[in-house]
Formats: structure tokens, sequence, C-alpha cells
């Protein structure tokens, strides 16, 4: 399904990121994961190329989600044009919102419902079908 592609996911709660990692087993998505904002601005800023796609938590340690997008967003390239999606429990239309204005592309609420994931995922890293 995603075979050759390389998400980046900032989760700083490890029982997110390993029930990420098992939903998306078997899908061909190569995941590296960061545990806080300032980790994935690090390793964005490393290999920009290296991610198809960004998924972010919003409210993490360091800088929360709204930042490390709008971060990404102000580096030049690729860093405009990747796709970026909130994964949050904040899904009032105020927070979906928010996560627009900060420059991100889509918004999943948590928990995590597995075919909306893909769905979004299908969206932004497959446009074409």
């Amino acid at each position: 399904m995603f075979t050759e592609k390389r998400i980046l996911v900032a989760e700083d709660i490890e029982i997110n990121r390993v029930i990420l990692q098992k939903i998306l087993e078997g899908t061909g998505l190569t995941i590296d994961f960061a545990r806080n904002g300032i980790d994935a601005l690090i390793m964005f800023e490393d290999n920009p190329k290296k991610y198809d796609l960004f998924i972010t938590d919003i409210s993490m340690p360091e800088i929360d989600g709204y930042e490390t997008a709008r971060k990404i967003r102000s580096m030049a390239g690729w860093g405009q044009e990747i796709p970026i999606i909130a994964m949050t429990a904040n899904v009032s239309t105020d927070d979906i919102d928010k996560c627009f204005a900060a420059g991100m592309n889509d918004h999943l609420g948590k928990p995590v419902e597995v075919q909306e994931l893909l769905k979004k995922l299908q969206k932004h890293m497959n446009p074409k079908f």
C-alpha cells in the first residue's frame, strides 16, 4: 500500500507510538518516531526529503505540535510542501482551525480510527488515487 514511503511521527507518549506502529504494520510504511517537537525538527532538518509525510501530536513537551508545524513550514523547500497531519485528542472546531492556521494539511482525532488514518495517508501521499 505505501511501499517505499517514510513518515515522521512526533508523539511523546510511548503507548501511542506502539499503537500507531501496530496499526500501520503491513502497510509498507517506514516510520521514524520523535519523542517531541524538537527531536522531530532535528530529524527533519537532517534530511527533509527522507520523509513523505509528517504526523504530529499537539500536546508535547519542549514545543507543541503547532509550533513544530510552523517551524517546518518556515523552512525552505520541502518544509513548505510536506503534508502535515495533526493527531490529537483535541477535536473541537477551534482546535482543528488552529491546526490549519499553523500550516497543517489535515487533522486526525484520537483515539485513532484505523480506516480514517489510512484514508488520510492515502489522500496525502498518493493523491492520484
